[in-house]
């Protein structure tokens, strides 16, 4: 599963890497090169953000998901006796 970015968006994440190369390694990237990492970034580490990230909401929901069982256990009535 491969998820673009929309091209506004794109820029935005070029120009910040390019401001974060700039402020932190004294080094200047143009638009190929910032554009070439952020690429590179998406294909080879976005895949385990993404992963984790699902992980952590199927933990967070699971929780969500046992209360909602309990409460459904709870609208059961009892049967009658069989005579």
């Amino acid at each position: 599963m491969i998820t673009t970015f929309s091209r506004e968006t794109k820029d935005d994440l070029i120009q910040q890497i390019q401001a974060y190369f700039t402020s932190e390694m004294s080094q200047d990237l143009g638009n190929f090169e910032a554009e070439f990492l952020l690429d590179f970034f998406s294909e080879n580490m976005g895949p385990h953000y993404y992963n984790q990230a699902i992980r952590d909401v199927q933990k967070h929901l699971s929780g969500y998901v046992d209360t909602l069982n309990e409460r459904i256990d709870e609208l059961e009535r009892p049967l009658p006796e069989s005579a």
